[in-house]
């Protein structure tokens, strides 16, 4: 039985402000590399949800993945 390829989402922080700290978060399904402590730290929530409401939709088309992250976004920059 072939092994299915599994989907793994990058993501670099580039932020203009340094700390001069390296952050590297490794997710089941993403890594989040750089960044400051704000920036990392949003973008990992962000990772996390957009993860989650992935797998609630099971393996949607490139489409309605789009949408997906779209609505994080969107309810991400609406609390802030």
């Amino acid at each position: 039985m072939a092994r299915k390829k599994k989907g793994r989402t990058f993501v670099v922080g580039a932020d203009f402000r340094t700390d001069g700290q390296k952050r590297v978060t490794k997710g089941e399904d993403f890594l989040v590399a750089g960044g400051t402590k704000l920036t990392h730290e949003e973008t990992v929530d962000i990772c996390n949800e957009f993860s989650k409401r992935l797998k609630r939709e099971g393996s949607p088309d490139p489409a309605t993945t789009v949408e997906i992250l779209r609505d994080v976004l969107h309810e991400r920059r609406q609390r802030n």
